[in-house]
């Protein structure tokens, strides 16, 4: 686990791409000062109990950075409104500290109301349909739970392509291998969940080798001290099938950084 700095990540002047993982799927990125989240879960339980996540379960090491010492920040993405994605005390935190954006789903962006967002601050999530915020493009990709899930319609969760900086990074969410998904190229980053309940090992491995992604980020795995099918995942086993994984594959501990070029050449 490493400790995340908040001056390094809302540094406006950043001249370069830093991508932090923030624990289960969770990332923020720094984009030449542009400041992205996407699914923050950074607050705990209650300020008396730092090791149990808001979401109610243990914590494997610390949060490495908490919502309240997060000041700016420009577009949040939220992929769906399960509560490991939509902090249930992170999201009211960066609504009230921040100007930022929310990009999501119309389900999950009835539940941004509910926590106070104003729909001047919403921005709903179509498929393929690209945002623009500022000099940030999104673009939400499908996305299909499994049936348990509760989240089988399309349209009630969503992946997200972010364009800045000269980079590319997509997230694809909890979701099930589709087709639509190994017909996108050209990733910079691939920020990869690997848990059983979505794309697996197996899914994993395809989809990041399908998109020859530059650089791999395994997540949703290795946060939360719980045996649910949704906490756990093996980085290795997936690294071990992925095609120059000495090069591409980065198994960041929660915290951790990869520094990019803002535009990267290889």
């Amino acid at each position: 686990m490493a400790i995340i700095d908040p001056k390094e990540l809302t540094d406006l002047d950043a001249v370069a791409v830093s991508v932090w993982w923030l624990g289960n799927a969770g990332f923020a990125i720094n984009a030449a000062g542009r400041v992205i989240l996407i699914d923050p879960v950074i607050e705990p339980k209650d300020d008396t109990d730092p090791v149990t996540s808001e979401i109610g379960l243990p914590l494997m090491v610390p949060l490495p950075i908490r919502a309240r010492n997060i000041d700016r920040a420009n577009v949040v993405l939220i992929t769906h409104d399960d509560a490991d994605h939509l902090g249930p005390r992170t999201i009211p935190e960066i609504i009230n500290r921040t100007h930022a954006l929310f990009i999501g789903t119309e389900r999950t962006a009835k539940k941004l109301r509910e926590y106070g967002l104003s729909d001047d601050r919403i921005r709903v999530a179509r498929y393929h349909q690209k945002l623009r915020i500022g000099d940030i493009v999104v673009t939400p990709t499908p996305a299909c739970h499994q049936e348990e899930r509760g989240h089988t319609r399309r349209g009630d969760c969503c992946g997200f392509i972010v364009e800045a900086a000269g980079v590319t990074v997509w997230h694809p969410d909890d979701t099930t291998l589709m087709d639509e998904h190994l017909e996108i190229k050209d990733i910079t980053v691939l920020l990869l969940p690997i848990a059983p309940h979505v794309l697996g090992t197996e899914g994993a491995i395809k989809l990041a080798n399908s998109t020859r992604a530059r650089y791999i980020i395994p997540c949703h795995y290795g946060t939360y001290d719980s045996n649910l099918i949704w906490c756990t995942g093996d980085p290795d086993a997936v690294g071990a099938g992925i095609e120059d994984r000495d090069r591409r594959y980065h198994k960041l501990q929660i915290g951790e950084r990869l520094l990019l070029p803002a535009q990267p050449s290889f």
